[in-house]
């Protein structure tokens, strides 16, 4: 069964809530004067963006390319003989590489200059080895990677580096970054005071960037993944040296064995192999659950899109099948998994360590591309990383902790220590720890935190999303602590000391003056550099004399911070600050599986799409507000600051959008769990609810009055309040007077025919012997045509050969009508909204100013412009103003509407544009009716449609063919469903249930299985064509343009598309080329279509067919 999608949240808003006075309504002459500046100013801008993308223009913009591949200017200079008096300094050891046009024969040339050098000309050999040395550093050597087991990573890390093994590996010794040689005095101070004098909080400092505590929860996790010191032997590491997301997956096998399930990959539900993760705040351990769950969804989505269809039905494999099904999905999805935790990382984590969150651009430092150099050749990535016990130090950021986490860990450690965390012995803090894990106990599906329950019989369910919710929420509200000295709250008294000591005799690691020189800093002279505050600089010259004896670990610990400012918004201190962006570049940089191997072999392309970043999200390219959508989108709305922001207090991020002044574009409200939905699965529940409209209300209203331009007010509120003329029609009557003429049937199914028969022949090409022709139906017929169909009554000028000048290609056009259209009545996923509302506002705008011009020329009033049109006329369309003039279809369109109504232009143009809307659902339509009859269990079936579409002697056989269609579509809709508020206390007879719904609770009409109702469908999984047709009342009203009288424009134009595709005895392409890609998302409601290139979209786009037939075809070339 269809589970019932969270409702989004925007769904929760009464339409009521966003109505305002409306005002006085004008005829339509009289709104026609008022809209003429404004659709004037329209056509000049849609001029503009016609010309853009002219070939002068064009053509302008390539001359501004700069750069040459390095073998120009090799060749430049031998043909000069400069190469030799400049190799040392040429420019090509610093220029970098750019593909080479190898048509322009520049090699051959190259060889042609060396082979005619004399034999004893003293530049032959340098510029040989120059040729030799560029033909070397092409290819990678040794190879950077090896295929087959070597693609996935190991659960202790070993094998990162295929050469090297044990780099990087768990249980390891740490590395050492620099050899100490300042000798150590033999009198440093005792740890005890170093901490009372320099590191032990003082006061509480807010951050002054404003930094949440949810960015150093996250920081945790990069700690815990790349550091776990082994208790009784701290030289050595227990995890990896890589960003594996370990705290989840453990650091060996057995670790790992733990938190799977051993099914199709998935892990146990919110379990995670870290028990140390419990000692840290609980925002952390949320976050961890985050990244558990993300695997989750990715191993379920695996099986779901099934790339190359390398998965089987679990229950269909054996023992040995089913072991190596869940290892290879497990293996790709926690790959996958971090591949999100480091985009994350670059995308929200580093872009607020450096202040680019307070800006509007998408930039990030991502180290992870290739990068070449002539004759330097590639610069190494993908050779593993270590860890070293210097960064282990750095790292520790406890002044940071906020106040509410400290209080909290206060209370942990109470709970397994009488002990004052500022007196505890490291014997203390150990028997504090077994303590704490001898409470969780040995099974992680059991662990919990911060006293939340699990869900459960066993208690080893998930815990509940509003816990989660909420513990993320804390940590975005809270304000995080300021680095600096005596920062550090009392709880992490004995870690510090511990760590000194660590540092001290296990580790030896350098001073703080060596470390900065490692790095090309400049060293510390006196204490003062180091630390501008007196006292502080004062306290560390008595312990520790001159500042080159100062200890690496107070003296990161205690340094002057650095100011909050642009390119500073961690403001750590000096050091730490220029330190981390070094281990970032390495540990990302260093990683095979984030370089070499992070491509569409190991990540599958669904999740190579997936994993990049989205500049226009409302995060200007912010990943994190992707997990938090995908996993709560019952709780995120798309413009929530608390998702796309988390890593920023609220408050700070208001004051950051409002002086980017876009602060109106987001809600600052608090995530809270949308209205529980009740879910209707029979037919009499479908009709129950929407045939009564007054009951149960359109959910769709804000977004309905969003894109046609009522913002105040939606329009079937303005219908409803009409009061005299035919301005007394309601929205649905004058929906029929546009749509739907008394031969409305005819003229559809006459016009998408030939348009279909039309592009059926310039599409479709032939191939091997005989007559075998292909057509990709979707993207080359049903797109352009509908798109066309569309586009011809509404007056759109679209760019064609013929019209170069359009506004959109068929193709751009159909998905500006199918983004309006998600945006509308398919916008579940938060994590799109954003865009998808930008750019849906900005189209629906110019389609509905474009309507409102032709209604202005169909009245006759355009005429009374003058000399402007006539200029905007020259501007858009020289020579032929095809986008002026109407076409015969247009024109007969809007004068039929001039006669039958008087409502005023935008109102008209906003009911056009929404009926226009609904029409772009005829491509998902035909393109599931062919899907569907070219299965092979419908082959008798598909026999019966190709008889009725091919004989079409009289109207009897459109009937049948639409009957075929509506089976089609009743066993597989386009639309899943549709859903409803209840504007009362109600009560629903669902079959045999009944539903007690509350006033404002959503309902969710499910017609999946409605459809599938054996009291109205008899053998309802069977086609039957002589059912009764008035059945499908509401599967088309779900989906399709339909009228008073309940009939469908949409089913009529399928009809027209699928009788002409049918001309011909046809059948599926082979390969992945010849499916729909249709699976299920956001929650199982709706139908999704992958793509090659791209995120799957709510919309099909491409399936290969074939076609065997006499018929005369005429081939050509396919206009998109």
């Amino acid at each position: 069964m269809v589970n019932p999608p969270t409702a989004p949240s925007r769904w929760g808003r009464q339409q009521e809530d966003a109505v305002h006075p409306s005002p006085p309504q004008k005829g339509l002459v009289g709104s026609l004067i008022d809209n003429v500046k404004t659709v004037a100013g329209t056509t000049l801008h849609i001029a503009q963006l016609a010309l853009s993308e002219t070939k002068p223009v064009q053509a302008a913009q390539s001359t501004l390319e700069l750069g040459e591949h390095a073998l120009h200017s090799l060749f430049e200079q031998i043909k000069d003989n400069t190469l030799a008096r400049g190799a040392s300094a040429s420019p090509l050891v610093q220029a970098s590489v750019k593909p080479l046009d190898d048509r322009k024969l520049l090699l051959e040339q190259i060889i042609v200059l060396l082979s005619t050098l004399p034999p004893d000309s003293p530049v032959g050999p340098v510029l040989q080895n120059a040729f030799i040395r560029v033909l070397w550093m092409d290819i990678p050597k040794p190879p950077a990677t090896l295929i087959g087991p070597y693609q996935h990573r190991t659960a202790d890390g070993s094998g990162n580096n295929v050469f090297s093994p044990d780099v990087g590996k768990a249980d390891m010794p740490y590395a050492r970054t620099v050899p100490p040689i300042h000798p150590v005095p033999r009198n440093l101070p005792d740890v005890d005071l170093v901490w009372d004098t320099l590191l032990k909080q003082d006061k509480f400092t807010p951050h002054p960037s404003g930094i949440s505590p949810l960015l150093f929860s996250f920081a945790v996790l990069i700690t815990h993944s790349i550091f776990q010191t082994n208790h009784d032997e701290p030289a050595y590491n227990e995890t990896s040296s890589y960003l594996d997301l370990a705290p989840i997956y453990g650091n060996n096998e057995a670790e790992q064995k733990q938190v799977r399930l051993g099914e199709n990959g998935l892990l146990h539900p919110d379990t995670i192999a870290s028990r140390r993760l419990f000692l840290m705040t609980p925002a952390a351990v949320a976050l961890a659950i985050v990244f558990a769950r993300n695997h989750n969804w990715i191993a379920k989505k695996l099986v779901k899109v099934n790339e190359n269809d390398v998965y089987q039905p679990w229950d269909q494999l054996d023992e040995a099948g089913k072991a190596k099904q869940d290892e290879d999905i497990f293996q790709k999805a926690r790959m996958i998994n971090c591949g999100h935790f480091v985009a994350v990382v670059f995308q929200d984590y580093i872009r607020a360590i450096l202040a680019i969150n307070r800006t509007t651009s998408t930039w990030s430092l991502v180290p992870t591309g290739e990068i070449k150099e002539a004759f330097q050749g590639a610069l190494p990535r993908g050779t593993g990383n270590h860890v070293s016990a210097e960064f282990n130090i750095l790292y520790r950021w406890h002044m940071a902790t906020s106040k509410e986490d400290a209080a909290w860990l206060e209370r942990l450690m109470h709970k397994h220590s009488k002990v004052p965390p500022e007196k505890m012995t490291p014997d203390d803090f150990r028997a504090a720890y077994e303590s704490v894990a001898a409470e969780l106990g040995d099974n992680p599906r059991r662990w919990t935190f911060n006293n939340l329950k699990r869900t459960g019989p066993d208690g080893e369910g998930p815990f509940r999303d509003d816990d989660i919710v909420k513990t993320l929420t804390d940590g975005t509200i809270w304000k995080a602590g300021a680095f600096k000295a005596r920062g550090i709250p009392d709880i992490f008294a004995v870690i510090d000391k511990m760590g000194m000591v660590a540092a001290r005799n296990t580790w030896q690691v350098e001073s703080l003056n060596e470390f900065r020189r490692m790095l090309g800093l400049k060293e510390y002279t006196d204490f003062t550099e180091w630390n501008s505050d007196k006292d502080i600089a004062r306290t560390a010259r008595r312990l520790y004399k001159h500042v080159d004896n100062l200890e690496l670990y107070p003296g990161l610990m205690a340094e002057q911070p650095k100011p909050s400012q642009e390119g500073s918004g961690l403001a750590p201190g000096y050091t730490i600050s220029r330190a981390i962006l070094s281990d970032a570049a390495a540990l990302v940089r260093g990683d095979r599986f984030l370089t070499h191997d992070y491509n569409i072999a190991t990540l599958t392309s669904y999740h190579f799409q997936d994993l990049q970043p989205d500049l226009d999200n409302g995060a200007f390219g912010g990943h994190i507000c992707k997990l938090l959508f995908r996993l709560f989108p019952g709780h995120y709305t798309y413009d929530s600051v608390y998702a796309l922001f988390p890593f920023t207090n609220p408050d700070t991020t208001r004051s950051i959008l409002e002086k980017l002044n876009i602060e109106d574009r987001y809600t600052f409200t608090k995530p809270a769990h949308s209205p529980h939905w009740v879910k209707v699965t029979t037919y009499d529940g479908a009709r129950h609810v929407l045939n009564r409209p007054q009951s149960f209300e359109n959910v769709y209203g804000p977004a309905l009055a969003e894109i046609s331009g009522k913002d105040e007010e939606s329009l079937i509120t303005i219908f409803k309040n009409s009061t005299k003329g035919l301005s007394q029609q309601t929205f649905s009557e004058t929906l029929d007077a546009v749509f739907f003429p008394s031969n409305f049937a005819q003229l559809a199914l006459t016009r998408i025919g030939e348009m279909t028969k039309q592009h059926m022949q310039w599409c479709s090409w032939k191939y091997g012997k005989g007559d075998h022709l292909r057509v990709d139906v979707i993207g080359d017929v049903f797109v352009p045509v509908v798109s066309q169909y569309i586009a011809d009554i509404c007056g759109v000028p679209l760019k064609t050969k013929h019209n170069a000048l359009g506004l959109w290609t068929p193709t751009q056009f159909f998905e500006v009508l199918s983004e309006i259209y998600s945006f509308v009545y398919l916008n579940f996923d938060p994590s799109v909204g954003f865009k998808l509302r930008d750019r849906v506002l900005k189209n629906a705008r110019t389609i509905r100013l474009i309507i409102e011009g032709r209604l202005m020329q169909a009245s006759g009033f355009i005429g009374q412009l003058g000399e402007l049109v006539g200029d905007i006329k020259n501007l858009l369309m020289p020579g032929r103003g095809q986008g002026i003039v109407m076409s015969d279809h247009a024109r007969e369109f809007y004068h039929r509407i001039i006669r039958t109504t008087d409502r005023p232009t935008p109102e008209l143009a906003g009911l056009i544009l929404i009926g226009a809307v609904r029409l772009v659902t005829c491509v998902s339509q035909a393109a599931n009716v062919l899907d569907f009859y070219l299965k092979p269990e419908q082959e008798k079936n598909l026999k019966k449609v190709l008889q009725a579409a091919q004989r079409h002697t009289n109207i009897a056989d459109d009937a049948t063919l639409l009957h075929y269609v509506e089976e089609a579509l009743r066993l597989q809709p386009a639309v899943y469903g549709t859903a409803r508020r209840a504007m009362g206390d109600l009560l629903i007879k669902d079959g045999d249930k009944e539903h007690h719904v509350k006033k404002g609770q959503h309902v969710w009409v499910d017609m999946v299985w409605a459809n599938l109702d054996a009291d109205h469908f008899p053998k309802p999984n069977e086609v039957h064509e002589n059912r009764d047709i008035t059945r499908y009342t509401f599967n088309q009203k779900v989906s399709s343009l339909t009228n008073t009288r309940n009939e469908s424009l949409n089913s009529t134009l399928v009809t027209g598309l699928i009788r002409e595709a049918a001309q011909r005895d046809i059948k599926r392409a082979d390969g992945s080329a010849g499916q729909l890609g249709r699976i299920s998302a956001a929650d199982d409601f709706c139908p999704a279509y992958v793509r090659a290139e791209g995120p799957p979209t709510a919309f099909p786009s491409s399936m290969d067919v074939m076609f065997t037939g006499q018929k005369n075809v005429v081939y050509g070339a396919s206009e998109k």
